[in-house]
């Protein structure tokens, strides 16, 4: 269980830093660009799409990780590819949970972790999203 929690803590940690370092330096460049407002709100929600696609793909790592260390496995009525994994990932990060493939062992520990930094990530894109086309409207209005 130590192992799932170390894993968890540091893809959390992780997932996070390279999330706010990929949206806030894209809605850095794209504050300072003169593109249509349009333009920009679809490129920032582009480039926070990727930020979590990054994210889901760290888990998905940890979660290779830590069936490499037999900390659990992925079991579902498929053999568990890199794809799938990564398929599991995301279902794990937006909180969809189809339940097609289910974690085992202690890599239900990381499955929950990664659905709750999930929601606050994709809650963190929004918020970041609406107070950057706020300030693009009140700096077009001005």
């Amino acid at each position: 269980m130590i192992l799932a929690i170390v894993i968890s803590a540091v893809t959390f940690v992780l997932s996070g830093a390279l999330h706010y370092a990929i949206v806030s330096g894209a809605f850095r460049h794209l504050g300072a660009a003169s593109y249509h407002r349009g333009r920009k709100l679809v490129t920032a929600l582009c480039v926070s799409g990727i930020a979590h696609l990054a994210a889901a793909s760290l888990y998905a790592l940890a979660y290779g990780l830590g069936r490499a260390l037999e900390i659990g496995d992925l079991s579902g009525d498929t053999p568990t590819t890199a794809m799938d994994v990564f398929y599991f990932s995301l279902v794990s990060y937006t909180s969809l949970g189809l339940g097609d493939i289910v974690p085992t062992g202690h890599l239900r520990f990381v499955a929950g972790v990664e659905a709750l930094n999930g929601f606050l990530l994709i809650s963190c894109s929004a918020a970041m999203l609406f107070l950057f086309m706020t300030e693009q409207s009140e700096e077009s209005s001005s």
